[in-house]
């Protein structure tokens, strides 16, 4: 199954070498810009002789293009305990061998860090399952989202921020600061299960997603939907603070599907 999507950006990306985004570098593109005088542009091969025929100055014109340029891909990955819940790791790694083979596709230079107590730089999916192997409840919070702005490319990237967001506020803004500058994709990975499946009248134990700590909690129909509420208080929170920073966040609950990405970057 075919599970590379399309991420062209619709913005203009800077960049110096050739490759299928639209970005500011003029060139031998194929993408019209604008006419301009010859003695601004003096370049005989764009002469346009419509536009120098009938300028009554007598002024020889050029047609400017813009060249399509490669862009700088970037996946960050939450390294925190709570991406360990039900089949988080699993979609974690769909994701990344989808987002992987698309920046392929598309000729773009890809890189992966995941988020631990120290960034750590994932060459491959094999390096992404031998990480998560070593995640412990007690031990990491994600502390090297700190860590991320020596890594970042001196240009405007395209970058894949995936995490389930439990974090607090402090960090979550940070983050986003730092990241201003480029375009970014917040994947917000939740399974329903974290606030839907909960039998009534039993006593359930809820872990915290950060921490590993358990409690015994009775469901009633009061406390699930409390539960509820709070997640859909928790989406509404992420979403206006993702657009704060002029982001909008993908959704992915359970499923994750390719075209839903694409769909995503054409309704930007």
């Amino acid at each position: 199954m075919n599970q590379t999507f399309d991420y062209k950006t619709t913005g203009l990306v800077s960049g110096l070498m050739l490759g299928s985004h639209k970005s500011r570098q003029r060139g031998t593109g194929a993408d019209f810009y604008k006419k301009s005088l010859f003695l601004d542009e003096p370049d005989t091969s764009r002469l346009d002789l419509n536009a120098s025929l009938t300028d009554p100055f007598e002024s020889l014109h050029v047609k400017s293009y813009r060249q399509r340029s490669k862009i700088d891909v970037l996946l960050l990955i939450d390294g925190s305990s709570s991406m360990l819940y039900d089949e988080k790791s699993a979609l974690l790694h769909e994701v990344y061998e989808s987002t992987k083979a698309s920046v392929e596709a598309a000729n773009d230079h890809f890189s992966c860090y995941l988020l631990k107590e120290k960034l750590i730089k994932l060459d491959d999916i094999d390096a992404l399952t031998t990480e998560f192997t070593r995640l412990s409840p007690e031990s990491n919070h994600a502390e090297a989202t700190q860590q991320v702005f020596p890594v970042l490319p001196g240009k405007p990237a395209l970058i894949f921020l995936v995490s389930d967001f439990h974090w607090p506020e402090t960090q979550l803004q940070s983050l986003m600061t730092v990241l201003s500058a480029h375009l970014v994709v917040p994947i917000v990975l939740w399974q329903s299960k974290e606030y839907l499946d909960f039998p009534l009248w039993r006593f359930v134990e809820l872990a915290d997603l950060e921490t590993g700590v358990s409690s015994l909690v009775f469901i009633t129909r009061d406390q699930k939907q409390k539960i509820q509420q709070q997640y859909e208080d928790r989406r509404a929170y992420l979403t206006q603070q993702f657009r704060r920073f002029n982001q909008q966040p993908f959704w992915l609950i359970d499923h994750y599907d390719a075209k839903q990405m694409s769909r995503y970057f054409s309704m930007q």
